[in-house]
């Protein structure tokens, strides 16, 4: 008798840690995961602004693994790749303004500002990097180095205004979603 109820003590101590270590890890909405979709939830925005600062502070190899997990017919996986290759060098840059601009419009109407607003700042780097490229022909061999840092501390400038505006975007989401 006393062993039963050991037993039966013993059993429901386990059950009850295994109840405390289950309601301690959030699990996982559908449509939550590491790579955003279009999925219409109430991480929808979280999700995509955690994944574009991941694509921000990506490097080469892992926006060759995300590449190589999406696929290329959807247009949330096209709204991926187009985060993913804004965040690689000026070359990917043109590619990942037409997958934001094909993308975009299919995309729920709670996500559209801020892929418009990420498309907006792809475009201003892209003209930032163009004038660059002009500005630099006419510099007889780029020998102004004092130019080039200031347009370096220009462009780490923009970088941490879009970097604050993308908080901010977090916080209002944030603060949508505890509303509801």
């Amino acid at each position: 008798m006393v062993s039963q109820i050991r037993t039966t003590l013993a059993l429901f101590g386990m059950l009850a840690l295994v109840g405390c270590q289950s309601l301690s890890s959030e699990p996982k909405q559908y449509g939550c995961g590491d790579i955003p979709t279009y999925a219409d939830n109430v991480c929808l925005v979280d999700s995509w602004v955690a994944f574009g600062l991941e694509a921000q502070r990506g490097d080469d190899e892992w926006r060759e693994e995300v590449l190589e997990r999406v696929g290329r017919s959807r247009m949330d996986q096209k709204a991926v790749r187009a985060v993913v290759l804004s965040w690689d060098g000026p070359a990917q840059w043109a590619q990942a303004s037409n997958f934001y601009k094909a993308s975009i419009g299919s995309a729920p109407a709670r996500l559209q500002p801020l892929l418009q607003q990420w498309l907006n700042e792809l475009e201003e780097r892209r003209q930032l990097y163009a004038s660059r490229g002009t500005n630099g022909s006419q510099r007889a061999g780029g020998n102004d180095t004092r130019a080039l840092k200031q347009e370096n501390e220009k462009l780490k400038q923009q970088l941490k205004e879009m970097s604050d505006k993308l908080e901010a975007l977090t916080d209002i989401e944030r603060t949508i979603n505890a509303r509801d």
